[in-house]
């Protein structure tokens, strides 16, 4: 079109178009803003118009002030999601001599506009007012609209919110957080603490709230499968006794969380509990994306749901809310669970209609976990405070839009979440025996939540209500909410209030240098080790390396790593990639910085065949002939790392390599020629040795880790895998290692 356009411009003054109508993007209208807003357009259609919400933003300016567009027609699914300021913002594009200046919009509807006034007599007016205005330039065209009118049929939905308590665990890492954070949350108080802080310091809180095992050196070791995995978070203690009933009611489920690593803790927990499931996020392929769907889909060919679920199709659907939360037909679950909540509850409302759409026979029931009394809290409350003022501006909550804008959270989200942790006693936190709730409640909790789809099934009207297991203890009935309207709301935004918070906080709050549950005396134990069997072999180490001097030889081990700092407990860097490929040429996922590549090899100082063995042995033959001469010198010992760096010097490396490269072989087998199997099993202690050794060393070069999947002689064993993983976690967090774990792809 652009050279077309060129031509016909050489020609005359005004381009002679040969179409009628140019279909393009935002990207696109701001790149070519040049040559696109030369053309007077007689009529602009703009999909997606909540990405005009800001009116301070870039895209804003260009199409309003440089493109002529005399009609124009907005469409979005949420054209209000924070303030009547976005609201104003799409009016007065589409309009500006109806909508004038924003001060007087927001002057007009001032009550209206105030969450503390939302119920007064002066703002319900307003609301009259406003959708009375609305209504000449607005339609709504929703999925509740046509059910009211009778033109679709939907079966009922129930929402339940659960809020579930801390357990004792959770109760010691959230304080050690707050703790940890005190300087930052001072700097709040007195509004010096930038955005991004503020927003590390909630999500800390919410991994708290979701499970304390997302922070490494909380899970205890051994790292095996077990109850303590459920028992470490109060969420997941009633998600199972709600998963056990529906279960063996036949039901199929839909689990959505917010971080993928939630999902990993979930997916464990999952097949602890051997229950059949698919997962999706981000990570998963096209192919096997649609893979998951179909067989999810599946349906019991009796279609009974009194009986338990099919054993041939999955129990549980896990999805990465942001991953899947649009797009999806997953009518075959008729129970959703939101593990975590979004920033945006227009987010979890889509979601939430993957289940509750066309093709739906059964009642859904909504269950919303969330932790009271925490940060989730706040979040949830400041939700229903979005949802009250949509409804009460737009007369609807429900978005039927599929594939809007889902943006974090914003400067006045995470505001007001700071502002609302002042409610919380700090005492009260810190204190374990406070609210506890035994298995029998946390039974009948889950009892009580799946019985509302029998005791509901003949009502038409959607219904809301939340189950409070504090309230339920003191003989408290279920809070029922009808409708949006029923919700009450505390700004909860007093600053003076936080402060006071933050200063009483201060002073219950023990010295810094407390260790956070225990783990900085469980590292002073290991140090203490460490020095004493170090003390003990000085003298021998002495004469060897004598000895070692005297041939020329040079150990290539890696000296014991560095203990990390108690600050890096609650760290975020590093990560764990599992990723197909060939991890001896690692430069497709790491190809400008340096590379350890990890294998595990025995003691017996035979170069093996086949393989990995082979790929190294072709990458640098220095790599067999370092291993084998440390044989010789007696220098293979269960847990030592060998680290051999691939040299330009050597002609062997791949020609052109730019950066540095090391191989760690990691000594974690024994030999025993006399054994039956000569080769024992990986020592998972050993291993454990070797990565921590690997990891330390790979931060301390800036370099990355790639490794095989790590395999056993018995495949069906995964309980070994689960300890691998949660080692491989536990580094790559601690030393702020990023991991690549490679599955290989066989050609053909």
């Amino acid at each position: 079109m652009y050279e077309h356009v060129k031509g016909q411009l050489l020609l005359s003054n005004v381009p002679s178009l040969a179409f009628d109508m140019l279909l393009t993007t935002y990207d696109i209208a701001l790149i070519d803003q040049d040559f696109l807003s030369q053309f007077p357009w007689h009529y602009a259609i703009i999909d997606e118009a909540q990405r005009l919400k800001n009116p301070s933003s870039v895209l804003y300016h260009v199409l309003k002030e440089r493109f002529i567009m005399p009609r124009k027609l907005l469409m979005t699914g949420t054209p209000i999601q924070n303030n009547l300021t976005e609201l104003w913002a799409l009016m007065h594009f589409c309009m500006p001599l109806v909508f004038g200046r924003l001060e007087e919009f927001l002057s007009a509807f001032k009550e209206a506009g105030d969450p503390s006034c939302c119920n007064s007599e002066i703002a319900r007016n307003q609301f009259i007012k406003l959708k009375y205005v609305l209504g000449a330039f607005m339609l709504r065209r929703t999925k509740s609209k046509l059910i009211e009118s009778g033109n679709l049929v939907l079966p009922p939905l129930t929402e339940i919110t659960v809020m579930a308590p801390l357990v004792p665990l959770q109760k010691k890492v959230y304080v050690s957080i707050l703790r940890k954070e005190l300087p930052k949350l001072l700097a709040f108080a007195s509004g010096a603490l930038n955005a991004p802080s503020s927003r590390n310091i909630v999500v800390q809180l919410r991994k708290a709230c979701s499970h304390p095992y997302l922070f490494p050196g909380i899970e205890p070791e051994p790292y095996q499968e077990g109850e303590h995995l459920v028992q470490a978070s109060g969420k997941l203690v009633i998600l199972d006794h709600i998963l056990q009933k529906l279960h063996n009611s036949g039901h199929r489920v839909l689990l959505f969380a917010q971080m993928t690593k939630t999902l990993d803790i979930l997916q464990d927990f999952l097949e602890w509990r051997k229950y059949s499931y698919e997962r999706l996020d981000g990570s998963v392929r096209a192919e096997e994306r649609f893979v998951a769907i179909r067989s999810f889909s599946q349906q019991s060919q009796k279609g009974s749901s009194t009986s338990k679920a099919d054993e041939s199709s999955e129990f549980v659907f896990m999805i990465s809310t942001r991953a899947g939360g649009v797009g999806l037909n997953l009518v075959a679950a008729d129970t959703v669970i939101f593990y975590e909540q979004d920033w945006n509850p227009q987010v979890d409302k889509q979601a939430l209609q993957r289940a509750h759409r066309i093709g739906q026979k059964n009642h859904v029931l909504s269950i919303n976990l969330v932790t009271s009394k925490t940060v989730e809290e706040v979040i949830m409350r400041r939700a229903e405070r979005k949802l009250q003022l949509s409804h009460n501006v737009i007369g609807d909550d429900i978005v039927d839009q599929e594939g809007k804008e889902m943006s974090g959270p914003e400067d006045g989200d995470l505001r007001s979440v700071m502002l609302g942790l002042h409610k919380f006693d700090p005492l009260e936190m810190s204190n374990e025996n406070s609210n506890q709730i035994d298995k029998n409640e946390l039974i009948a909790i889950a009892e009580r939540v799946v019985a509302f789809r029998y005791k509901l099934q003949s009502e038409i009207d959607d219904r809301k209500f939340e189950v409070n297991p504090v309230d339920m203890l003191h003989g408290t009935d279920i809070l029922t909410r009808g409708g949006p309207e029923s919700i009450k709301y505390d700004p909860d935004l007093d600053e003076a209030t936080y402060r006071e918070w933050v200063e009483k906080f201060k002073e219950t709050s023990p010295s810094n240098h407390d260790s956070i549950i225990g783990v900085g005396n469980r590292r002073g134990i290991l140090k203490d080790k460490h020095l004493k069997a170090q003390a003990a072999r000085e003298k021998a180490e002495q004469k060897k390396l004598s000895k070692w001097e005297a041939l020329g030889y040079v150990s290539l081990a890696v000296v014991d790593p560095v203990i990390p700092t108690e600050d890096n407990i609650l760290s975020d860097s590093g990560s764990v990639n599992f990723v197909y490929g060939d991890c001896t040429d690692p430069s497709r996922f790491s190809a400008s910085e340096p590379t350890v590549i990890f294998s595990c090899i025995d003691n017996s100082g035979n170069w093996g065949h086949g393989g990995l063995f082979d790929a190294l042995q072709k990458l640098s033959a220095s790599i067999p002939a370092a291993y084998q001469r440390a044989h010789e010198f007696g220098d293979l010992h269960l847990g030592d790392l060998h680290v051999v760096e691939i040299t330009k010097d050597s002609g062997e490396v791949a020609s052109g390599s730019p950066v540095r490269q090391w191989v760690a072989l990691a000594v974690v087998q024994s030999y025993n020629p006399r054994r039956k199997v000569p080769r024992s099993n990986i020592s998972i202690p050993d291993l454990e040795c070797c990565l921590a050794k690997a990891s330390f060393f790979a931060s301390q070069n800036s370099a990355s880790i790639h490794m095989p999947r790590i395999g056993y002689q018995d495949a069906s064993d995964r309980s070994e895998w689960y300890t691998v993983e949660r080692l491989l976690r536990k580094y790559a967090a601690v030393y702020g290692t990023n991991i690549f774990v490679y599955y290989y792809r066989r050609s053909g």
